[in-house]
């Protein structure tokens, strides 16, 4: 039962990481305000860690 609850939360984690990651990529390509270069560095980095955890690098 534990292993099924384990499972669960496993998927749902990744789910809602590649749901944030789909988020942050949108507003970096459709933002309308702040679009000097240093922003786009910040949202890559931010990027970055949500799509390396998706693939399963920690």
């Amino acid at each position: 039962m534990l292993v099924f609850f384990d499972t669960i939360i496993h998927y749902l984690y990744f789910i809602m990481t590649a749901f944030f990651a789909f988020l942050l990529l949108r507003n970096l390509f459709k933002r309308e305000k702040r679009k000097a270069l240093v922003y786009d560095i910040v949202y890559s980095y931010v990027i970055i860690t949500f799509i390396l955890r998706v693939i399963g690098i920690k």
